[in-house]
């Protein structure tokens, strides 16, 4: 499997509020994981407000998500609709739970947070159960361009290439595969500025960009049907929009690998 699309039937309708340049991005994630997670008991660590349970809740037999911040896990429990879905408060590097109590652990964005990397890899190896497998998202520094090897964004503490990232993983995992979550290229601009202001200047494109900053400052609703009638697609990209690839690690905004002990998961 050197490439996965999405369909945002997956999703919920109750979370599909596309409505910020991340939701697609954040929930692509999510979406991607269900292929590996369907039927498990899975653990998902720094779920926020809960939205990634919603997605993955549908599909797991039991399913946990775990945040350090209190009012998140407060947000998260108010939306959780089944009673095989729980949200609670605990520290990712010292988890509250016994040796191979889930079958996959999820985890979105967190690593790039963290002082404590390696011990928070070794808590999620812990918890797993001996063929339990581990999906896990962190930005390429080979995007992100970190600058003597500190990242731009003020709220990361170390930003990974493809090697540096499969390295870090190889110390406690067994099998990895790497995938680059990129953007279908139908979308000629981008949501992001860092990607906007990579675009190559040409007067086709200055006006495209011109036009899609004009419909960025409309109501949503009006907003995404002007985008439609001009590009087909909605001003910002949905969960559908990305796309997962092992051949494009090297120039991806952000990397995901799927990890296990030894066997592989899924294709």
């Amino acid at each position: 499997m050197s490439q996965v699309r999405l369909d945002a039937s997956c999703v919920p309708t109750s979370v599909r509020r596309n409505q910020t340049p991340y939701w697609g991005e954040h929930t692509a994630r999510y979406g991607f994981a269900v292929q590996y997670v369907s039927g498990l008991r899975v653990l998902d660590i720094a779920c926020g407000t809960g939205y990634g349970l919603s997605i993955l809740g549908e599909s797991t037999s039991f399913l946990v998500g775990a945040d350090l911040d209190f009012e998140a896990i407060k947000k998260a429990r108010s939306e959780i609709s089944n009673d095989t879905t729980a949200a609670m408060v605990a520290d990712c590097c010292r988890l509250p739970f016994a040796n191979e109590t889930f079958e996959a652990v999820t985890s979105f964005e967190t690593l790039e947070h963290l002082e404590f990397r390696s011990q928070f890899l070794s808590e999620l190896r812990r918890v797993l159960t001996p063929s339990g497998v581990c999906i896990i998202s962190t930005p390429n520094a080979n995007y992100t361009q970190p600058v003597n090897g500190r990242p731009r964004n003020p709220f990361h503490v170390f930003e990974y290439s493809p090697e540096e990232f499969t390295s870090e993983l190889e110390e406690h995992f067994g099998y990895i595969k790497l995938f680059g979550q990129n953007l279908n290229p139908r979308f000629v601009i981008s949501p992001f500025w860092e990607d906007q202001e990579k675009l190559v200047v040409t007067p086709k494109n200055f006006l495209t960009l011109l036009v899609w900053r004009v419909l960025n400052k409309l109501p949503f609703k009006l907003r995404d049907e002007l985008s439609n009638t001009l590009w087909g697609h909605t001003l910002y990209p949905d969960m559908q929009d990305y796309q997962f690839e092992t051949t494009a690690v090297q120039s991806a905004r952000v990397l995901l690998a799927v990890c296990s002990s030894s066997a592989e998961k899924g294709s």
